[in-house]
């Protein structure tokens, strides 16, 4: 028996249909006149008030909302792990906000602490980028202090789900650094905790 190759239209319909359903749009987020930046935060990220970190601001003249809290993870051989989990809400043009993921901060040796947000611009356009100061305590027998990080991220675009992560202008910072104090007297510094200075040291490259 011969087999007849089955029509175009229907091998499409075919082939469409193993494709994976396209991702949903995400719903528009809206926020009451009186609502304040912690109650709307909370609502959005399911976290409550006294869980989360919040800071309220204008990032290239949109109305943006900061807000961080720990996610905690039992792994298999029952140890606890803490992420610091950042997110922007952004505002509209209509007035609606989106959720934004900025990045997660794993445990390095402590609970990770956002210890400033700021702008600077970082990749020589028009727009201010994203600076995030990250924090580690640090409490050992052999070393105390705190590790830094600092990482940039460019302005979101229309439609983006995460921020983009400026790999490039963030190396100039040295990645992970410690401001310690050893058990054997010596010490290490970290140059770049507050936002003035690390504003400061990209002005200094032509930023």
């Amino acid at each position: 028996m011969k087999i007849r190759p089955a029509p175009a239209a229907a091998l499409l319909l075919a082939l469409t249909a193993l494709l994976p359903a396209p991702a949903a749009a995400q719903p528009a987020l809206r926020r009451a006149a009186d609502e304040p930046a912690t109650a709307f935060a909370a609502r959005v990220l399911g976290q409550p008030e006294d869980e989360l970190q919040v800071v309220e601001t204008v990032w290239n003249g949109t109305p943006a909302v900061f807000a961080d809290h720990l996610v905690r993870q039992i792994t298999d051989k029952g140890y606890k792990i803490e992420t610091r989990r950042i997110v922007l809400l952004s505002r509209s043009a209509d007035g609606s906000w989106r959720r934004i993921a900025v990045t997660d901060a794993e445990e390095e040796g402590g609970t990770a602490e956002v210890a400033a947000i700021g702008f600077a611009n970082a990749d020589r356009d028009a727009d201010r980028e994203l600076i995030v100061l990250l924090k580690w305590p640090q409490v050992h027998y052999d070393y105390g202090g705190a590790f830094y990080e600092v990482r940039l991220f460019d302005t979101p675009r229309p439609g983006q789900a995460a921020l983009t992560y400026l790999a490039g202008p963030s190396r100039i910072f040295g990645g992970i650094g410690c401001e310690c104090s050893r058990r054997d007297g010596s010490a290490t510094t970290f140059r770049f905790k507050t936002i003035a200075l690390i504003k400061r040291e990209l002005t200094r490259r032509g930023y």
